[in-house]
């Protein structure tokens, strides 16, 4: 062996022990994040222990991959079903925080509550594991046939990936039902923005997409040597926790919507109607009530709150800033803000109030709110609107 080969051998062992350093690091802080979430009573929720818990299943499942060691005195723990098989517990905790965040799991107990069951199920198989090693010093492994028992350990694994599928079609569609919901429903900026929570959705698509490309390894080449599960679970390790992190600092980031009249079904009749009644005239006068009555200065204006107020049905409203202003809620009340912020800097001329000020006289509840609504609908800052 020549001077080279022993360089490259030692390079190789100091990068393995840094991966392992850093995996080790990084699920240590996942550990402790999950134990926040899950007890802190300063930020308690069902959210945030539902983070906790999966936070928790993602830890469980790395270590029964990345252990250092294969056994506990005589108890084998690369056997299958020697630790308790998590993996189904993680897409349902997942899915079921961001429902929870969104206000809608009540529309998936169902599915939860039986997949929750069987996932408890799959994990209480160690159970029996245990038995047979404490009452027969045996294993399933070594009490079942071999085949058998990797035939249903590999069923197990698909049943895991379809349903964290299923969990990320659910979550994409609910997010988007949320962001249309608050578009038609309320003025406030700040429940718009939910960007750590899409981070928190899109960082975990790759360990979905490698933990697809491992089960296709299996089906295809069983004898080959896994090169997918050790990525899968690093990348998991070092980016869940910072995701979690920011979720974390914005614990009352967005709450639980009440019950929305747009989830509400209504009939074809119903529905008519509202159509029949959205006229031009209509759209002028309730563009008349806005701008005469300055509701839009209320920072929690709602749909439901203006319809009280104008004594007018709420679903009328939205069909006629949508069909016949070509805009939606948000977006119209927010325009009543920046126009309201627009006369204010144009008619101080010394500029003696603040930013933060204006935006406070103007209806907006945030600075960012602020912000934003000048961006889409003048292209430009407060501050650069009032320099120019």
């Amino acid at each position: 062996m020549d001077f080279n080969q022993i360089s490259y051998i030692a390079v190789s062992e100091k990068m393995g022990l840094l991966t392992a350093f850093i995996l080790w690091a990084a699920l240590l802080q996942g550990f402790f994040l999950a134990l926040i979430y899950i007890f802190s009573k300063r930020n308690k929720s069902v959210a945030n222990t539902l983070l906790g818990l999966f936070l928790m299943a993602i830890v469980l499942e790395a270590l029964t991959t990345i252990l250092p060691f294969d056994q506990i005195g005589r108890y084998v723990l690369n056997e299958y079903f020697a630790l308790p098989e998590v993996k189904l517990f993680m897409p349902l905790f997942f899915l079921h925080f961001v429902l929870e965040k969104l206000g809608s799991s009540h529309r998936f107990t169902q599915f939860l509550k039986i997949n929750y069951t069987i996932a408890t199920f799959i994990a209480s198989i160690s159970l029996y594991n245990l038995y047979l090693f404490f009452s027969k010093s045996s294993s399933l492994v070594r009490t079942f046939d071999f085949t058998f028992i990797d035939t249903v350990h590999f069923v197990l694994q698909l049943y895991a990936f379809l349903i964290s599928i299923i969990a990320f079609i659910i979550v994409f569609r609910e997010v988007n039902w949320y962001k249309k919901l608050v578009q038609n429903e309320y003025s406030d900026y700040n429940m718009l923005q939910i960007k750590w929570l899409w981070r928190f959705i899109y960082l975990l698509l790759p360990a979905v997409f490698l933990w697809a490309a491992e089960l296709i390894r299996v089906i295809v080449a069983p004898e080959n040597k896994s090169v997918f599960v050790l990525p899968l679970f690093g990348f998991i390790a070092l980016f869940f926790y910072y995701i979690s992190y920011q979720a974390y600092i914005h614990p009352t980031f967005f709450k639980k919507l009440p019950q929305s009249i747009l989830d509400k079904k209504q009939n074809r009749k119903g529905t008519m109607e509202v159509e029949n009644n959205c006229c031009t005239e209509t759209s002028k006068l309730i563009q008349q009530y806005m701008r005469e009555n300055e509701y839009y200065l209320d920072h929690d204006l709602t749909i439901n709150l203006f319809a009280q107020r104008i004594k007018m049905s709420p679903r009328l409203i939205s069909t006629c800033i949508n069909q016949n202003l070509g805009q939606n809620f948000n977006e119209w009340v927010n325009g009543f803000r920046v126009e309201k912020a627009q006369k204010l800097i144009e008619n101080d001329a010394g500029n003696k109030l603040s930013i933060e000020g204006i935006g406070q006289e103007s209806g907006f509840k945030s600075r960012s709110a602020l912000y934003t609504a000048f961006k889409n609908k003048l292209g430009c800052s407060p501050g650069q609107y009032r320099q120019n």
